[in-house]
């Protein structure tokens, strides 16, 4: 009787997983990130997996129920506490001790136009555009736990077409599916506010620690998403295109005279990449010392090829595509990996569980001041090493 709920349970997980394969498939393939939609059915998708396996696991092993039961408890206790009407009012109430720890769950940015009140998560995502310079284009993955997830991806060419004769053979051949395993790498930051502060009801305690928090994990999670080297960490993209061999080295083509790489060699970086890639969701990296290179570059007839920004807000651009300066990539010098062109959709980040807060006075109460610490679980890839290629500067 439980091989067969066992095995029922296997064929409602794989009905699962391949409809949420195909959300992520179609987001991919359209260059852009989940709707709201989108998330919220991939959201109840990882939640209805998550259960089914863990009814497979509890009818395999026969484990005690007890343990659930005190968390049932727990959980019990808690919803008794009195409603937390928004983020300040939660933040305060861990702070005060009332709850132990608090989520807060991350979202697109709301528009200058949009009613939707600012929260704690919303200053958190404004760091993160600001410190990873690939978080904005990247495709993101937010899920509830930090459970690894399976990403589904193409790993082969799509089917052929040909032209056949009357009565020829067509043949078959189908895409060539993988998958990639996204974690949820904790990286934390302990943020110190003065007791005055926090208990002053003028004190925007939401945006303090909101900015405050945001900003080292920004930091961070952008130096890993661009040189991480997967090991507790993010692979950041600069190390999946090592990896994968997509590198080119300038040879300064251009002029004899230029300094590790040239004009010729951007160029020549450019259209290393398939065409498929090369659209408006492509982007430059480029190190601080590259950006400022790169500003001068000329044209045969001496114009600047560099393009100012059209209006506020938008990107410069080179060649046709933005750039963003990336303050993680390597100074210009000998060998260095300072430019890279990527297709940033290719690059999945997975951010689980929201930011989660906790709180202690104990350990600085000799300053009067309490310490909030924040935990944001993050992974990222490139699974396809085709979407990017990093220019290696010629050796001095």
């Amino acid at each position: 009787m439980a091989n067969e709920l066992i095995n029922k349970l296997h064929d409602a997980y794989r009905r699962d997983f391949e409809a949420a394969r195909a959300l992520v498939s179609r987001a991919a393939d359209e260059a852009r990130e989940l709707s709201s939609e989108e998330e919220v059915t991939y959201a109840k998708l990882g939640e209805s997996m998550d259960s089914k396996l863990a009814k497979i696991e509890d009818l395999k092993k026969g484990e005690d129920r007890s343990a659930k039961l005190a968390s049932f408890a727990d959980t019990l206790a808690i919803t008794t506490a009195a409603p937390v009407e928004n983020d300040a009012d939660l933040l305060r109430a861990v702070i005060s001790g009332e709850k132990r720890s608090a989520k807060f769950d991350i979202r697109a940015l709301a528009t200058a136009t949009a009613t939707t009140p600012v929260t704690f998560a919303d200053f958190v995502v404004e760091a993160l555009v600001e410190g990873n310079p690939i978080y904005e284009g990247a495709t993101k993955i937010r899920t509830t736990d930090v459970r690894n997830i399976t990403v589904p991806v193409v790993a082969g060419t799509a089917p052929a077409a040909a032209f056949v004769s009357q009565g020829g053979t067509i043949s078959a051949s189908d895409p060539v599916f993988s998958s990639i395993t996204l974690g949820a790498y904790a990286a934390a930051v302990l943020t110190l506010a003065s007791r005055e502060l926090v208990d002053s009801a003028g004190f925007n305690l939401v945006e303090y620690v909101g900015r405050a928090a945001g900003r080292q994990l920004a930091y961070l999670a952008g130096s890993a998403c661009t040189l991480g080297t997967g090991t507790v960490q993010p692979t950041g993209f600069v190390s999946a295109l090592t990896t994968a061999g997509a590198l080119t080295t300038a040879v300064k083509g251009g002029t004899v005279t230029a300094t590790f790489f040239d004009l010729t060699d951007a160029v020549n970086l450019l259209y290393a990449i398939s065409p498929s890639y090369r659209n408006p969701n492509t982007a430059w990296h480029m190190s601080t010392t590259a950006v400022r290179k790169a500003r001068n570059f000329q044209d045969l007839n001496g114009q600047f090829v560099w393009q100012a920004s059209p209006a506020a807000g938008q990107p410069e651009t080179l060649l046709g595509y933005k750039v963003r300066e990336n303050i993680y990539m390597a100074a210009v010098a000998s060998a260095s990996k300072s430019v890279a062109i990527i297709h940033e959709p290719s690059y999945y980040i997975r951010e689980a569980g929201g930011v989660e807060v906790a709180t202690s006075d104990q350990r600085y109460f000799e300053i009067n001041s309490i310490g909030i610490r924040s935990l944001y679980h993050v992974d990222g890839a490139l699974p396809d090493g085709g979407a990017g290629r990093v220019l290696v500067s010629a050796t001095a």
